[in-house]
């Protein structure tokens, strides 16, 4: 077919490699309804293609979460396509959890990811873990065998103990400067490591209530055009009024289209991509073209998915 559209920009599917819900729908609930209300309200925004992200939880609940998920991701939805899952957690750090429950974090376990790389027939594609943790190095090596990316996450890292991990094959980090040690002129942490390695993609969230535009503005000129990620970590309140909606085995409040715990922390977000590229394209002087790679291309890259970000 032929179409004309002399005012538009045509530009590749944007690809989301962090998102816990949309649309009243929560990932975890695994359920044809719910990823079929998720693919087709994703579309709308541009994205074509997401890792569906879970939440730390009690091993029984997450294991079958894996399972189902596992079960829907290779179907063909109309819209927007499941392309693998993303583990955010339980392998995190306690003083760094955001809104994951306490109870329900664990210490990097070789065989538990082993157990759920074999219920999720080979369906996991992202890890999020804090590599400074007791265990991380083995399982980041099981996870990196199987073709799993790694990304660096919720973790009070130093930057010493970052630089080791991205030597050891973990370049992506996840949701940068939220769930992390802070950068400080005398202790540059994990964000320092993370801005300043080249090798390194990074997940942002520019929703201006994560991160400070300012602030997403040096992110930008320090990892520059071609390692920056834009992900939502979008909860099932995206695209919904404010009230009170699920967050894996959690319940979040929204007001004001912000996302909070009971405890008051941030839990997730209402961003929609095609939001965060316009935020980004106000806030930092990235063209137009450099500012797609952090939907396209780059998280193709980070996440070696052939045929996508092009």
């Amino acid at each position: 077919q032929h179409f004309e559209a002399p005012s538009l920009t045509l530009v590749p599917g944007f690809i989301e490699p962090h998102i816990h819900g949309f649309g009243g729908f929560d990932v975890m609930d695994a359920t044809e309804e719910s990823m079929k209300a998720i693919c087709r309200t994703l579309a709308k925004h541009g994205t074509t293609s997401f890792l569906p992200t879970t939440v730390s939880a009690p091993e029984d609940l997450l294991t079958a979460a894996v399972e189902r998920l596992s079960a829907l991701i290779p179907r063909q939805f109309d819209g927007a396509q499941p392309l693998g899952i993303h583990l955010e957690g339980p392998f995190i750090n306690t003083d760094k959890r955001g809104t994951h429950q306490s109870a329900n974090l664990r210490k990097p376990d070789a065989a538990l990811l082993s157990k759920w790389m074999l219920e999720s027939r080979g369906q996991i594609r992202l890890l999020t873990m804090a590599p400074e943790l007791d265990g991380a190095r083995v399982v980041s090596r099981v996870a990196q065998s199987s073709g799993i990316v790694v990304g660096m996450g919720h973790s009070d890292a130093s930057y010493a103990e970052t630089i080791s991990a991205v030597n050891e094959g973990m370049h992506y980090a996840v949701h940068t400067f939220n769930a992390m040690r802070p950068l400080s002129h005398r202790d540059a942490g994990i964000v320092g490591a993370v801005l300043s390695d080249d090798r390194v993609f990074a997940e942002i969230i520019a929703d201006g209530i994560h991160v400070a535009p300012e602030v997403v503005r040096i992110f930008s000129k320090a990892k520059g055009a071609a390692r920056i990620i834009l992900a939502t970590d979008a909860t099932s309140a995206t695209g919904m009024p404010d009230g009170q909606y699920s967050l894996g085995t959690g319940q979040v409040q929204v007001r004001g289209g912000v996302c909070r715990d009971a405890e008051g922390r941030l839990a997730g977000s209402t961003l929609t991509q095609d939001r965060a590229l316009r935020n980004l394209l106000q806030w930092t002087n990235l063209q137009v073209q450099e500012a797609l790679m952090s939907l396209t291309v780059n998280p193709a890259r980070a996440l070696s998915l052939e045929g996508r970000g092009r």
